[in-house]
């Protein structure tokens, strides 16, 4: 009989869990106003009031539909997940005419007033629930690729356009990308190391509440075992802006999220918790870098493994931005696929703060807007044939 690692096999125990905590039952209702999606691949929770958007954006302007100029062609990227046998699509411009490097700037700087409204709406329509739930929000710009998926089976010809299309925004930044990054921007724009830290992050989730994960973030101890330094909610989002960025190699997404931390966990969570993460053995062999021995990933309390992700990141600063690089080699149990990915996130540290003050301007909205999408054009702006 071969080998099957512990970290995908499933246990068969029979035996129902014991209830959900009453006090985890308390944090949940507590936060009644978010709307969760779930399904075999992603997690996802939203504000009642969420905002999602999808922006075609070229040399030729920004558009809110798909244009005659683009093809839907296969991703060939091996960290791209397939569905109902099939590779996700992405979008290729067919248009050669290209703009000048000045027109391409002046194109990007404009969705700055595409944006602005509904970012200033997001803010503004969520501040009593943020500040009830004492969350901390973050403005984010995130790089990589929108990958889309057929609703139905059929040629593409037939299936060319938005509402017959799933999209996921993959992570995974391409090695020419992370170069120029490395090389000219962080450089060019005066950023230094703050930080650098290895972690593991386990998503537990409960039976009772299937669509919710506690992300309990974690570090090593001299004895090899994890240990729980942080455990937080799922990140509600507020607003999401989806750029397929059809001149470059990589696509953005302007994300608005809260984190939500768990401060109230009881004694009898963390050591159901904890029993679980002790019960983790360290193996750089295995996807996600984590394993457990047969029937460990659950507890007898209804708490089960969702997701682990191994991570090396760097963390850099500069007087209004901060900016992480990481790699990271996740594994998830239920689709029982992982990857290793290269991300990087762009923290809007100052807008974020600014668009939290009182009666803030809104001239000085789209100022500040359009000088961070100065920074992001720079972070996009790579020639991949000289990389």
């Amino acid at each position: 009989m071969s080998y099957i690692p512990p970290h995908k096999r499933h246990s068969k125990d029979p035996n129902r869990a014991s209830p959900v905590p009453v006090s985890l039952v308390t944090k949940f209702k507590n936060n009644h106003d978010f709307k969760s999606t779930n399904d075999k691949f992603n997690r996802v929770t939203c504000s009642e009031n969420f905002i999602s958007k999808w922006l075609i954006v070229g040399s030729n302007g920004i558009k809110d539909e798909l244009p005659a100029s683009v093809d839907l062609v296969p991703f060939s990227s091996d960290s791209a997940e397939c569905r109902n046998g099939e590779r996700p699509l992405v979008l290729m411009n067919n248009d050669f005419n290209k703009a000048s490097e000045q027109e391409e700037r002046a194109q990007w700087l404009l969705i700055a007033e595409k944006v602005e409204e509904d970012l200033v709406l997001a803010y503004e329509r969520d501040k009593t629930s943020i500040e009830e739930n004492q969350h901390v929000l973050r403005l984010v710009a995130r790089f990589g690729k929108i990958l889309l998926y057929k609703r139905k089976p059929g040629p593409l010809a037939e299936i060319f356009s938005k509402k017959n299309l799933n999209k996921m925004f993959s992570t995974d930044v391409p090695t020419s990308n992370l170069q120029h990054i490395m090389s000219n921007v962080v450089p060019n724009h005066g950023f230094s190391i703050d930080l650098t830290k290895e972690t593991y992050t386990v998503k537990v989730s409960h039976n009772t509440r299937p669509t919710e994960t506690i992300n309990c973030k974690c570090t090593l101890k001299e004895d090899g075992r994890l240990s729980m330094y942080k455990a937080e909610l799922n990140v509600v989002r507020h607003l999401v802006v989806d750029m397929s960025c059809i001149d470059k190699s990589v696509d953005m997404r302007l994300m608005l999220a809260a984190k939500r931390k768990m401060t109230a966990l009881t004694e009898k969570e963390i050591s159901d918790i904890k029993e679980l993460l002790d019960s983790a053995t360290v193996d750089p062999n295995v996807k996600g870098g984590l394993r457990w021995p047969f029937g460990k990933a659950s507890s007898g309390d209804g708490y089960r493994i969702f997701e682990v992700c191994h991570v090396r990141a760097t963390i850099y600063k500069n007087q209004t931005l901060r900016l992480r690089v990481r790699e990271t080699d996740r594994f998830n149990e239920r689709t029982g696929t992982g990857a290793v990915k290269r991300e990087v996130t762009l923290i809007l540290k100052d807008v974020n703060t600014k668009l939290q003050e009182q009666n803030i301007e809104r001239s000085r909205v789209l100022e500040m807007l359009r000088d961070a999408f100065g920074t992001i054009w720079d972070f996009m702006h790579c020639d991949t044939s000289r990389a």
